[in-house]
């Protein structure tokens, strides 16, 4: 438990930075995080976090301390991509409280912030075969096998059924119809920017295998061709990944892998999505 002097947080943006903060993590976007927000409103979650203020205050200003709270509940997804086997995206993501408290003693009232992991993170593990098929429209092909408010499960030949919050996914279906999986990964911050690259080379051999082999895109020599439809597998609009390859020409060399290409691309498009911003912040000011 982090516990802070002062309020130090007095809305839910604050509150974001403040668990910023003190987890290390930077980044995330706050569409992002809005797609977890499920998972913050629970009972269990509820109860847990009124033990932990309780505790904190009476633990340090004593069993005859009152007290007035807000507080915010914020969800940190963290990212990994396991290539062994079944490759996956996993998604691991902890709720933490953030609380403000006015605590009022007989020697006079003090304000603290509370930061916290509460509940036990949720685990998401999405076969890149499942990812696939949800990018071509195409989870019919895999059987339901159960459902209710919350969740659905599906599933999948070969490996475990995968299980997901309905909430997860009607959010996740709007958000790919706006932009690509790079783009959207590329919103978790430095991890996102950490596994696109692996993920696109994954999604790639299943957009492909059908005609011939995978080859592992860590193995795999790169060629435009092979790197603009990776970036098209990607959900990248008609003709946005030539440009991108494109403005990425000059870094791409010769006899370097897909997985390098891939990765050197998206960061030159990363500069180039920041310059822009900055340039549209400068003619908006």
């Amino acid at each position: 438990m982090k516990l802070l002097l002062g309020r130090q947080a007095t809305n839910r943006k604050e509150a974001i930075d403040k668990v910023f903060q003190v987890t290390g993590v930077d980044g995330i976007s706050e569409d992002i995080l809005d797609m977890f927000t499920s998972i913050t409103s629970s009972d269990k979650i509820d109860s847990e976090a009124e033990k932990i203020i309780s505790s904190a205050i009476r633990s340090r200003y004593g069993g005859k301390a009152t007290w007035r709270v807000e507080r915010w509940f914020i969800p940190i997804p963290t990212l990994h991509y396991e290539g062994k086997d079944t490759p996956r995206l996993i998604i691991e993501a902890k709720v933490y409280l953030v609380a403000t408290a006015d605590v009022n003693t007989q020697q006079g009232s003090h304000s603290i912030t509370l930061v916290e992991a509460v509940g036990k993170p949720e685990i998401l593990a999405i076969p890149m075969v499942f990812l696939h098929a949800f990018l071509e429209k195409d989870l019919g092909r895999f059987a339901v096998i159960a459902r209710d408010a919350a969740h659905t499960q599906w599933e999948l030949p070969g490996t475990k059924p995968v299980q997901l919050s309905n909430d997860f996914v009607g959010k996740l279906t709007e958000m790919l119809k706006w932009q690509s999986v790079v783009d959207w990964l590329l919103k978790f911050g430095p991890q996102g920017r950490c596994v696109a690259p692996l993920v696109a080379g994954s999604l790639l051999g299943l957009a492909f295998q059908e005609s011939t082999p995978p080859v592992p895109a860590s193995n795999q020599e790169w060629t435009t061709d092979d790197l603009i439809k990776t970036l098209e597998s990607m959900a990248f609009r008609h003709g946005e990944a030539g440009e991108m390859v494109s403005r990425a020409a000059s870094r791409l060399k010769a006899g370097i892998t897909l997985e390098d290409a891939i990765r050197l691309t998206l960061q030159v498009e990363e500069v180039e999505q920041n310059h822009k911003s900055e340039r549209e912040e400068i003619n908006g000011s």
